[in-house]
């Protein structure tokens, strides 16, 4: 029997405090670096590796070329939804376009439900030169189906077409017509709001109707946005998804995220600016005509342009006004030079427009936001006024809220895809400051070590070893969940410093690290040009809305296969080094195996298990198995442990995976059997419980020995782990298929059933096959049938 989880805390994503920086040196040009070198003079490893394929890097395109792209993806939006099989109430948009050296085109698009947007339903289809038909850059062949689950990558389309999905499940509601009026979400939303401690909160407009897709669910919904001011003075920009049937809270996310001149950080650099009369305007005219302004205390609007009579901005203190504006201004300018540069990306939303910036925001704010809303960064002029936070590495971390913004879009919300945004952001920072390699910023892996945020002297986070703040993870568990997303954000920058540096003791630039691994296994690092290079491509084309860890995995193998060839070291390398995180497990034998869990299953019962195993090497992967429990058989090819046991007792099977090569890998395991029979029949497996709506979970249990009717006193024993049992419909199934209610939906928020039910089945015949169903009616909160028995 599986104990009952941590309740997982629900909380509004907090403002991003900071920016951040990681990494070894890197040369200020260059899309795709080569080969690692040897070590550097500091110490720091360098480990060879596969150089990346020059055909898998972006090209840059122009904001024409960009948009005769989208248009003809939008042009051809009907032809590309039927080819993935999605509904006739369905539309795709194209929000975004890649295109590589080799001609595949990378089209992501967000999707609409009779005429509603689909939060979570967003999509992207890979297409290479020769599968592209017609003139429709983005559509897919017509054979084209949507048969993988997200956030994987579906491979099973048309040749060179392939899709990567939030959720490859149909969306489809009963009605579009609310239960639940629009007002009682309003409410809902401002008392959310209030309950997270957002001052001064307003509703944004009345709320729109939206479809919410998470877990395969789809759920009719009213998405409301209230604007407020968070405790530290940060603008607040709340979603709250309600429910529109039952008005239960779905999810709630903040899309505002916090975050020659004389700079105080920066030192003596060259600023853009131009000439406008008598005087020269701080507006950056090559890097997409950024303009920096002074706010002067207020906390709204554009505010003042900057300008200066003789165009030496700024003295480096911060008795000066300029001197912020001189540093928030290079940390613009080095943060689109940095993504085009290395990336091709013409801005941050790569259509070659610049954002602006905006400084000495409030009084004593102790933060930087990043706002889609206006496309601009803000900072504040920290403790006293005196400790502006303009550092580089803050600018590109907040700068790079927006580039993730216009691409995978990772919900600012709770968990793993809160982190995974608020890691990317930690992650292109790091690599900015090293691209900027400014020696009065010497670039490290601690975040806002400069600006003393905490005013103690110490960083705001570390990445080679997050848990150093006393709050982050190091490393994967079940608890990352229910982080805020600047603390379950430490499993992305630990894995990115392992793969960029690897593990183990070494100094760079002077700093010392010693960063530890999950598994106490060595990893041996990519190089930074190599490690960046995966995780944009990862983000921008593989990673979504919903993405989690998991997902971030299958991303990011997918960008190293496009780079370096699935069968390379590279390869094996990232995947590595996600399992010194405790995401997924290690190549062995080039061979990734999940051991499984302890089973528990019952004579004569209905067992089954499937092993979880994957390979770097062509060809597929074999399966045998030996200690099984009589009764049970492995599919040679599926790795799919099935059958009813025949005896009880203690075994231990051992499972071995080998691919077409001859190499192989063993996992071993228990697997309890416990006696069925008699007046007491269980099944102790697990099931999983579809989320919201989906299809009810059904256990079976098989009968024998009852001749006639079943008693009119049956005990049914329930036992469910569910993090909201109100949500749970159970039904107990006869053996001739007649259905009895035990239990009812309803507002009881607490987890977990375990309960007997006595239920009158005399009319029903007592052998055969029963079952009990259990459905999940309401969104958002998940569990499983641990175990369930019938006493006769």
């Amino acid at each position: 029997m599986a104990a009952s989880p941590h309740r997982r805390r629900v909380m509004t994503a907090a403002a991003v405090t900071v920016a951040a920086l990681f990494v070894s040196v890197l040369p200020a040009t260059g899309a795709v670096a080569g080969p690692a070198g040897p070590a550097d003079a500091d110490g720091a490893s360098r480990q060879s590796v596969n150089e990346p394929r020059l055909g898998a890097r972006p090209v840059e395109l122009s904001p024409g070329q960009r948009e005769k792209l989208l248009k003809a993806a939008a042009d051809a939006g009907a032809v590309t939804a039927r080819s993935l099989k999605l509904g006739g109430k369905e539309k795709l948009l194209p929000k975004d376009v890649v295109k590589d050296a080799d001609g595949t085109v990378h089209t992501r698009y967000e999707r609409t439900y009779a005429g509603l947007p689909v939060l979570g339903g967003d999509l992207v289809v890979h297409e290479r030169a020769g599968a592209r038909t017609g003139a429709a850059t983005g559509s897919a062949s017509a054979s084209a189906s949507a048969s993988t689950s997200a956030p994987a990558t579906d491979s099973a389309t048309a040749p060179g077409v392939t899709v990567t999905w939030a959720s490859d499940a149909a969306i489809s509601v009963p009605t579009t017509k609310a239960t639940v009026p629009a007002t009682a979400a309003k409410k809902t939303a401002l008392a959310t709001a209030r309950t997270e401690g957002t001052g001064e909160a307003v509703p944004d407009g009345a709320p729109r109707q939206v479809i919410w897709a998470k877990d395969g669910v789809s759920t009719l919904a009213w998405e409301s946005v209230v604007n407020g001011v968070r405790e530290d003075g940060t603008p607040s920009e709340l979603h709250v998804v309600t429910d529109a049937g039952s008005g239960k809270k779905l999810q709630e996310f903040d899309t505002k995220h916090a975050g020659v001149g004389n700079g105080q950080f920066s030192g003596k650099v060259q600023v853009g600016s131009v000439r406008n009369g008598d005087v020269y305007e701080l507006t950056e005219t090559q890097g997409g005509n950024h303009r920096t302004y002074d706010l002067n205390g207020g906390t709204s609007g554009t505010g003042t342009l900057f300008t200066d009579a003789d165009d030496i901005w700024g003295d480096g203190t911060v008795a000066d006004r300029q001197t912020a504006a001189v540093d928030a201004a290079y940390g613009a300018r080095k943060t689109f030079d940095f993504y085009h540069d290395q990336f091709g990306r013409n801005g941050i939303a790569n259509d070659g427009v610049g954002g602006y910036s905006r400084v000495h925001y409030g009084n004593e704010y102790v933060n930087a936001f990043w706002d889609d809303d206006c496309f601009c960064m803000t900072y504040g002029d920290g403790f006293d006024n005196v400790n502006p936070l303009t550092a580089l590495d803050v600018a590109a971390h907040e700068m790079t809220h927006g580039v993730t913004s216009t691409t995978a879009n990772l919900y600012y919300y709770n968990g793993e895809s809160g982190g995974l945004n608020e890691g990317t952001s930690d992650i292109m920072a790091a690599a900015v400051e090293f691209f900027a390699n400014n020696p009065n910023d010497v670039p490290d892996y601690e975040v806002g070590e400069l600006i003393d945020i905490n005013g103690d002297g110490t960083p705001l986070r570390y990445m080679d070893e997050p848990s150093k703040d006393g709050i982050s993870q190091d490393y994967w568990s079940t608890a990352t969940e229910g982080l805020d997303p600047h603390f379950s954000s430490g499993v992305a920058n630990h894995y990115f410093y392992l793969l960029a540096e690897g593990s183990g003791s070494k100094t760079i630039n002077g700093a010392a690290y010693n960063s530890p691994t999950y598994d106490n296994e060595p990893v041996p690092g990519l190089g930074l040009h190599n490690a960046f290079n995966v995780w944009y491509r990862a983000l921008t084309l593989y990673m979504t809305s919903t993405t989690d860890y998991a997902g971030a995995r299958v991303a990011t193998l997918q960008a190293a296969a496009d780079l370096f060839g699935r069968s390379s070291e590279a390869y094996e390398t990232v995947g590595n080094t996600w399992a010194a995180v405790n995401v997924g497990r290690r190549f062995v034998n080039h061979i990734t195996l999940s051991p499984p869990d302890a089973q528990e299953a019952a004579v004569g019962q209905p067992a089954a298990l499937q092993i979880d195993a994957a390979t770097s090497q062509a060809g597929g992967l074999t399966y045998t198995a030996s200690g099984l429990p009589g009764g049970l058989t492995i599919g040679a090819t599926t790795g799919l442990i099935s059958g009813s046991p025949t005896e009880a007792g203690d075994f231990t099977p051992t499972v071995t995976v080998k691919t077409s090569g001859g190499n192989s890998t063993t996992a071993t395991f228990p697997w309890t059997v416990i006696p069925s029979g008699g007046d007491f029949f269980v099944n102790p497996g697990n099931v999983n419980i579809p989320d919201g709506g989906g299809d009810p979970a059904e256990s079976a249990l098989v009968v024998t020995g009852h001749d006639g009717g079943a008693p009119s006193d049956l005990q049914v024993t329930v036992d469910i782990v569910h993090t909201w049992r109100g949500d749970l419909v159970i039904d107990l199934i006869g053996s001739d298929g007649t259905v009895r209610r035990l239990k009812n939906s309803n507002s009881d928020s607490a987890d977990d059933v375990h309960e007997t039910y006595t239920v009158d089945a005399s009319a029903i015949p007592a052998n055969g096959t029963w079952k009990l169903r259990v459905q999940d009616v309401y969104s958002y909160d998940t569990g499983y049938i641990d175990s369930w028995k019938l006493t006769f």
